[in-house]
C-alpha cells in the first residue's frame, strides 16, 4: 500500500490533493525507486540526511504514479520539463497541471486538469524571528496583521501566510524571491483573500484562488490555482 492519502476538498474545488508520508530513514520501496529517472536518483542521493533523501525520492515516485494513472503513460516513462523559474511540468503539450512540496516528514502533491496549480507545505519551526522575517519579506499589511498576535497564533499565522505566498507564486510560475511583496494575504476562513499591490508586476494575481489545506499537526499547507 502506497504511503499516500487523498485529501477531502469541497466539491467543485477543481483540484486533487494528496498527502505523502511520513518519511523515515528506511528508504523507498524498490518498485518506487526503480520508477525514478537517473537524475532523480542522483538528486536523492545528494541529500545528507536519510529522511530528506527518502522524502524527496518518495514524493517524486508517487507523483510519477499519479501522473501515470492520469495519462496512461508508464511511471518510469513520464518525462518532465521546467518553466523559466524551475517549475516542473509534463514534457510535451498534454496532461494535467501538477505541483509538489515537501518539508520535514511530509509532502503535498496537487494535480489539476484545467488550471496551473501551486502547493506548499512547511513544518512550523518556532525559531522566534518570525516578525523580523515578515518585516523583510512580507507586505506592510501582513506585517501589521502579525505584529499584534501572541506567540502561538503568530507562528501559525506566519506560516499560513508563507505557505500561501509560495503556493500562489508557484501556481503562477513566477520567481518567489522577487514577488513576495507584490501582494498581501488575508487569512479568511476556507479561502484566503489575495490583495495585489497597486504597483504589482503580476496582473494575473487578481484571478488566483488560494485555500488552506488540512495537514498534520505542526505543519501548515496551502494550494493555489492560477
Amino acid at each position: 500500500m502506497l504511503p499516500l492519502k487523498r485529501l477531502t476538498l469541497p466539491s467543485g474545488a477543481g483540484v486533487a490533493l494528496w498527502l505523502a508520508g511520513p518519511a523515515g530513514p528506511g528508504g523507498v520501496p524498490e518498485p518506487l525507486w526503480n520508477s525514478l529517472s537517473n537524475e532523480e536518483r542522483d538528486r536523492a542521493n545528494r541529500f545528507l540526511h536519510a529522511r530528506d533523501r527518502t522524502l524527496f525520492a518518495l514524493t517524486r515516485a508517487l507523483l510519477r504514479a499519479l501522473l501515470s494513472e492520469a495519462t496512461s503513460v508508464p511511471a518510469d516513462k513520464i518525462a518532465f520539463a521546467e518553466g523559466p523559474y524551475g517549475k516542473p511540468r509534463l514534457a510535451g503539450t498534454g496532461g494535467p497541471h501538477f505541483n509538489v512540496s515537501h518539508s520535514g516528514s511530509w509532502a503535498l502533491i496537487g494535480v489539476s486538469d484545467s488550471r496551473p496549480i501551486g502547493v506548499d507545505i512547511e513544518a512550523m519551526r518556532g525559531a522566534g524571528g518570525e516578525l523580523e522575517l515578515a518585516r523583510s519579506f512580507f507586505s506592510d499589511a501582513e506585517y501589521r496583521a502579525l505584529k499584534g498576535l501572541e506567540n502561538g497564533m503568530l507562528l501559525q499565522s506566519f506560516y499560513k501566510i508563507w505557505t500561501c505566498k509560495e503556493a500562489v507564486l508557484k501556481a503562477l510560475g513566477a520567481g518567489i524571491s522577487e514577488h513576495l511583496k507584490d501582494f498581501s494575504v488575508e487569512l479568511t476562513g476556507q479561502r484566503y483573500a489575495i490583495h495585489p499591490d497597486p504597483n504589482c508586476a503580476l496582473p494575473s494575481l487578481a484571478s488566483v484562488v488560494a485555500c488552506p489545506v488540512e495537514v498534520p499537526g505542526g505543519y501548515a499547507g496551502c494550494y493555489a490555482l492560477a
